[in-house]
């Protein structure tokens, strides 16, 4: 019985196999960034990051995806120079991405075809693994953050692309008191960076 069912299960990966090939794709990106964070009596996108990932893909239609993956990312603030205060503010989470995907641009090879352009927009939850500050604030960070993004990537080759991405939070890391009144920390950065996708 163990056997038959054994066949069987290998009998139905064989035959969906090339449909699941066909139906999702994953790979990797990796990006740089600058970031900044409402409310911490600085500005500019001083801050230098990065983001690394991995990503899968599921096609919905032709030209449409969901994508989803998990990413760990580096952001927070820094005073410039010209800054009268002396900020830095370091956050470190892990992100997971869902994202909904609009490619345009067919290339056509020898080899095969591919989308050169990608846009995409959609939510992401990250969890708060690290953080520090020069005040001590960050310890009493919020440690769950979910945030919208938008972007798009180009691609040169049918693996390799660049991508640029614009992310904001919703939610705010800390709510202080000031001139009575109440001011929200809220982080927002942009990235730049390549993405591989898998065959």
């Amino acid at each position: 019985m163990n056997g038959l069912k054994y066949t069987w299960v290998a009998a139905c990966c064989f035959f969906l196999s090339p449909l699941i090939g066909q139906r999702f794709q994953g790979g990797l990106k990796m990006a740089g960034t600058l970031s900044q964070i409402d409310g911490d009596d600085i500005y500019g996108f001083h801050k230098p990051g990065f983001e690394l990932g991995g990503f899968v893909a599921a096609k919905l239609s032709e030209k449409t995806a969901l994508e989803t993956g998990i990413q760990y990312s580096v952001r927070g603030s820094l005073s410039s120079k010209n800054d009268l205060i002396r900020v830095s503010i370091g956050l470190q989470y892990i992100d997971v991405p869902l994202v909904f995907v609009i490619r345009d641009w067919i290339k056509e090879s020898a080899e095969t075809d591919y989308y050169q352009m990608e846009f995409f927009g959609g939510i992401s939850g990250g969890r708060l693994i690290g953080s520090s500050s020069y005040t001590g604030v960050d310890k009493e960070f919020k440690k769950n953050d979910l945030s919208w993004l938008l972007g798009a990537s180009y691609y040169w080759s049918e693996n390799w692309g660049a991508t640029a991405k614009y992310t904001r939070s919703f939610t705010s890391l800390y709510t202080y008191s000031k001139n009575g009144g109440f001011i929200d920390m809220t982080s927002y950065y942009l990235s730049l960076g390549l993405k591989y996708k898998f065959n």
